[in-house]
């Protein structure tokens, strides 16, 4: 684009006539660029000093489970970075195994409340950790939750992991969800294998158990 000498008032509108698409191109571009440095550069705690709550829901309160995720970071955790809970939406059986494995591949979050065909597929691949140490320890009150939906054995097991263990803890009496929308019947807790922060997440996961039933 370039003007031409003597500048005057009709060729400046004619320019702009002519060329304002560039202008919104370039303005465009600009704020695509920058959110992308923004996005890219911003400060994100490491994994030691954060948890993140993934809730599978398409109803579910996001101002709820916030509410939820900061109560728990001023009681229990408050020497984490950022504690989260978020909704997510898996919309069919395809695309929701897509999501999973995504998610689970990537390490994204730490708990996790999933439908129990969801938490199936996964478990038996290795995707969750173990939670039988943490409920033999007392870290884990399960007192009264029928804990057997939430144990199976791996496909391919390392020695000394075979036979069934404790992958998820099944959620149908923390009925405290309701009032954040949340439908727990038929949904299993579980925390992911490679969380990144093992010892808070087995504390969030406790708050849970605890205080929603």
């Amino acid at each position: 684009m370039s003007f031409h000498m003597p500048i005057t008032k009709r060729r400046i509108s004619h320019h702009f006539q002519y060329s304002i698409w560039m202008y919104l191109l370039l303005a465009g571009l600009a704020m695509f660029g920058w959110n992308l440095i923004y996005t890219t550069t911003r400060y994100q705690p490491p994994e030691p000093m954060r948890v993140e709550f993934y809730v599978q829901s398409s109803i579910a309160s996001e101002d709820a489970l916030n509410a939820l995720a900061d109560r728990i970071h001023e009681e229990v955790m408050p020497e984490m970075e950022m504690v989260t809970a978020q909704a997510v939406t898996i919309t069919d059986d395809y695309y929701g195994d897509m999501q999973m494995t995504v998610w689970i591949s990537a390490a994204q979050g730490d708990i996790y409340m999933i439908a129990k065909d969801y938490f199936d597929r996964y478990a038996v691949g290795g995707a969750f950790l173990d939670l039988q140490p943490y409920v033999d320890n007392g870290s884990l009150d399960v007192t009264g939750i029928d804990l057997s939906p939430g144990m199976l054995a791996l496909d391919d097991p390392d020695p000394g992991q075979e036979g069934k263990h404790l992958y998820g803890i099944p959620a149908d009496t923390l009925t405290g969800f309701y009032e954040d929308q949340v439908d727990t019947q038929g949904m299993v807790l579980c925390i992911l294998y490679r969380n990144g922060n093992d010892e808070y997440s087995v504390k969030f996961l406790n708050y849970l158990l605890t205080h929603l039933r």
